[in-house]
């Protein structure tokens, strides 16, 4: 083993059972058969009663080893048997992971059979009678027949190749073979092509980290590809091979490339990360790497973190401290072995940027810890000297701030140590990267004892990708990507607004600290307001600074609720937001930071639809504020200058359909449908009645407008007006395969449905293009003459391959709001996504006898969070109390999926 020291284990029971080497070839199939399932029951055993992740690898390898050995063995003695004056050679070498001693119980194995110069008849009995009864024992073995000298020059010109070289471990044969391609491997690998193999094993990790993440703090990591994973120690150890000619981490200490304390840390995290994966493994049956909740929850329990939330949340810290501290030394050995790949040109460069901090080769250094121990705030200073000057902090340096940030805590309230802290945030560059070394290396809770909560706290819920800590620092380095002008093109808008905005430092505090009473069971962000008050005054801010952040941590949900979940062409609801700001710099900041904060969630849920409706939104508010004045306009009023302004838009061919959509259509049609759609609406109108007037049973007619810019097209349905029309329409969609994003139904007063729809447009392939929409027509129309039943259409196009995801399970709830809309109730549906989701609740209200007048649609991952508005069949809201527990009740029966049927991930709403 070479990540860590080899525990001393005794030998598996079951490598007793190994018969003596007999020569016959033919019953190896069947010892492996079984050998390996015993093998894998007795180190699951070892697992279960506490056993290292160390022993049970090094038990497990060494089962393996001694199955290979003898294969092996037998073969040979098979051949010599036959061939008794035959004189043959070759080894046979473990490679990759299992050349490191790290077989976990479902791992691959990679071989090398090792000859001296060709393929004989012996390299080739050995080879059939190891692989193939390694195979009939289910093993996925990774092989390759070659002689020393190919090795050597198939290693020096493919880089690839190169790391698992360098891995290789003999297993038995002749050892002279072995030696000979040690010494080869020596003169002419480790020390060719040095900087062209480093460079190449940093650009394979960055590609590798982004591709699982980027990320130690997901939510459900990757405990090989991932960052702190054990792939990012295999790097730098294949790097220190290279250039330290070491063959263990130990190895370096000699080097004086890391230190005894971190070679002891290191190989307490290797064991932690090697239990876990074994644990993995056993639990799942198979190679298995994607730590999952379902894992999390069984491993917490297993290695004694407790059952439960708790149990899995204490399981999570001890496995991202462990992870960070991987990526910490690991990082450190690809420093310094990068560095040493690098010669240094020029004169030594040494600037003094103030007493005890020096820059030296383009890094900050400290006289050491002396220095913090006088001055203990200058443990948040030398971040922002570090920031003023854009240079790194020298490895050295971090360690002497890593060890000494304790100091800090007697002087945490120093006002000195809190105008450094303001000063990092007040910064045009370098704010989040900053704040997340400070984080690092311990002094982010130290100065702010509240963060410390934070530290790898898990959220509950299915959409968040990372701990809550993590989540906050890449939301910070948002807000200033876009300040930096990254997403001028896409977002000119939003750039524009952050740009303008006096005091960055309190949407930075804001966005700091806006999850702060996150963890605790009661409200959030209300907790988390109250918590700011304290401290922001120990932070040094003003009275007027403390509420402004204050406003940002207490209300930091409310935009984005309002633009997804609730009708934003509501006067009343805007008005009720302006207030709710109070000052246009207020809402200015909490623009920005609901943007940041949910491209700080995860990957897709700031999207260019939850763009504009947040846009949306602030451009109303910001109009309201414009006006001076917080007071709803009069609806008819409104509604009749929409009306003036289409009809005089209307050109002479279009007037009398445009007129009959202006005097049938009611009030709340014009200030919810866009200005530029009505004269498009009022041809379709046109075309239905034509439909009718000619005969046409049960007309429907379609228009379809794309916005791909936007990620949506909006299509509009018109025909008769019926009871259950919109959940027949969403049934047919859902069918269809149409993630619904918002829908709008209106209803003339001469009984012409309109209802307009916006369907999700994840490419850039038309979402509807013409021969599905005429499908999606003629499956409506047999569904409103009845020929086609809508529920039993839904249930069949539940596809087998759109499985849920697995996660943690969704409880349904029901919230009603009655406060929100003056003309109507709104209905919350949180509810786990599946197919037909949207039909199953609008099939539901309809048999209610619920009016639904605007849906407005969410789906996170496997969480859809729908609202309607409602009425009764009379149009009023629905104030009864029982009446809307009746409604509730229904909607809970109808949601719940019956415990036998699979679930699915929904296509359709």
């Amino acid at each position: 083993m070479i990540l860590a020291v080899t525990p001393a284990v005794e030998p598996l029971p079951v490598t007793q059972t190994l018969p003596t080497v007999d020569g016959d070839i033919d019953v190896g199939g069947r010892i492996a058969r079984e050998f390996l399932p015993r093998a894998r029951e007795e180190v699951h055993a070892l697992h279960r009663s506490g056993g290292s992740g160390l022993a049970v690898v090094a038990a497990y390898t060494d089962a393996i080893d001694r199955l290979v050995r003898f294969l092996y063995g037998n073969a040979t003695l098979h051949f010599q048997v036959r061939n008794p004056l035959i004189t043959q050679r070759c080894a046979v070498l473990a490679q990759g992971g299992y050349g490191r001693g790290e077989l976990n119980p479902y791992s691959d194995i990679d071989l090398l059979v090792l000859y001296p110069w060709k393929v004989t008849p012996y390299v080739e009995t050995i080879a059939d009678a190891i692989l193939y009864p390694l195979w009939d024992a289910g093993l996925q073995v990774g092989h390759a027949l070659r002689n020393v000298r190919e090795s050597a020059r198939w290693a020096a010109r493919d880089l690839k190749a190169k790391t698992a070289i360098l891995d290789a471990r003999y297993l038995c044969g002749d050892e002279s073979v072995f030696a000979d391609f040690d010494v080869a491997m020596r003169e002419h690998v480790w020390s060719a092509n040095q900087a062209d193999f480093v460079k190449e094993k940093v650009a394979e990790s960055i590609e590798r980290h982004q591709r699982a993440g980027d990320s130690i703090y997901l939510l459900q990591p990757q405990l090989k590809d991932g960052k702190g994973g054990l792939r990012d120690l295999h790097t730098a150890l294949w790097m220190a091979k290279v250039r330290f000619r070491v063959r263990t981490m130990r190895d370096l200490i000699a080097c004086n490339v890391l230190s005894e304390r971190e070679v002891a840390e290191l190989e307490h995290a290797v064991d932690f990360l090697f239990r876990v994966r074994n644990g993995m493994h056993l639990l799942s049956d198979s190679h298995q790497d994607l730590l999952t909740f379902e894992l999390q929850e069984q491993l917490a329990a297993e290695m004694g973190f407790g059952e439960g939330p708790s149990g899995r949340e204490a399981f999570m810290r001890a496995y991202y401290r462990e992870a960070t501290t991987a990526n910490r030394v690991s990082e450190a050995v690809i420093g310094r072995s990068v560095r040493s790949t690098e010669p240094y040109r020029g004169r030594l460069s040494v600037r003094t940027i103030r007493d005890g901090m020096r820059i030296v080769r383009g890094e900050l250094t400290v006289a050491g810890r002396s220095l913090f121990e006088r001055e203990p705030w200058a443990l948040v200073d030398v971040f922002l000297e570090a920031q003023r000057h854009q240079v790194p902090l020298a490895e050295s340096t971090r360690d002497t701030i890593r060890q000494s940030a304790e100091l800090l805590a007697a002087a945490h309230d120093d006002p000195r140590a809190a105008r450094a802290f303001r000063a990092i945030l007040r910064a045009r560059r370098g704010v989040g990267d900053t704040v997340v070394a400070m984080h690092d290396l311990g002094v982010l809770k130290v100065l702010v004892p509240e963060f410390a909560h934070l530290e790898c706290l898990v959220s509950h819920d299915p959409f968040h990708v990372y701990t809550v800590d993590h989540h906050t620092f890449l939301a910070l380095r948002e807000i200033e990507r876009l300040r930096n002008g990254e997403f001028q093109e896409v977002l000119p808008h939003l750039t524009e607004v952050v740009r303008e905005l006096p005091q960055p430092e309190l949407l930075m505090l804001g966005m700091l600290f806006h999850d702060i009473g996150k963890g605790w069971a009661d409200n959030h962000p209300a907790r988390g307001a109250r918590m700011w008050q304290a401290l922001g005054t120990r932070l040094g801010l003003h009275e007027d600074e403390i509420a402004a952040t204050e406003f940002l941590i207490r209300e930091h949900l409310t935009m984005s609720h309002l633009a997804q979940h609730r009708d934003i062409h509501d006067d009343r609801l805007v008005a009720d937001f302006c207030r709710t700001c109070g000052s246009v710099e207020n809402l200015e900041r909490l623009y920005v930071l609901t943007y940041a904060d949910m491209r700080g969630v995860g990957p897709g849920v700031w999207n260019n639809w939850r763009g504009m409706l947040v846009t949306e939104l602030y451009v109303r508010a910001r109009e309201f504020f414009e006006r001076g004045e917080f007071v709803p306009e009069d609806r008819s009023a409104r509604a009749n200058r929409v009306r003036q302004r289409v009809r005089t838009a209307a050109i002479p061919a279009i007037r009398p359909a445009v007129e009959r959509l202006v005097e049938t259509m009611p009030d709340s049609y014009f200030l919810s449908t866009p200005e530029e759609a009505l004269t498009d609406h009022a041809e379709l109108v046109r075309r239905l009645v034509e439909r009718d007037e000619a005969g046409a049973e049960d007309a429907v007619v379609m228009h379809r407008a794309e916005f791909p810019e936007l990620g949506y097209l909006e299509l509009a349905i018109a025909t008769r007006d019926r009871p259950g029309l919109f959940a027949m329409i969403t049934g047919v969609l859902a069918a269809e395969g149409l993630n619904i994003l918002a829908a709008r139904i209106a209803t003339s007063r001469d009984g012409i449905a309109l209802d307009a729809f916006r369907l999700s447009r994840p490419s850039e392939e038309p979402a509807l293009d013409p021969e599905r929409a005429e499908r999606l027509e003629t499956t409506l129309r047999d569904v409103l003459r009845g020929t086609i039943d809508v529920e039993q259409l839904v249930q069949r196009s539940a596809r087998p391959w759109l499985r849920r995801r697995r996660g943690r399970p969704i409880p349904t709830a029901i919230d009603i709001d009655n406060d929100v809309s003056d003309t109507y109730t709104v209905l919350d549906v949180t509810a786990a996504d599946r197919v037909g989701l949207l039909f199953t609740i609008t099939n539901c209200l309809y048999r209610q006898r619920v009016g639904i007048h605007l849906a407005k649609v969410t789906t996170m991952v496997t969480q859809a969070l729908d609202a309607f508005y409602v009425t009764d069949l009379e149009g009023r809201k629905i104030e009864d109390a029982a009446r809307l527990e009746q409604i509730r009740t229904a909607l809970l029966e109808a949601l719940e999926p019956p415990a036998e049927q699979p679930q699915t991930t929904a296509a359709g709403g």
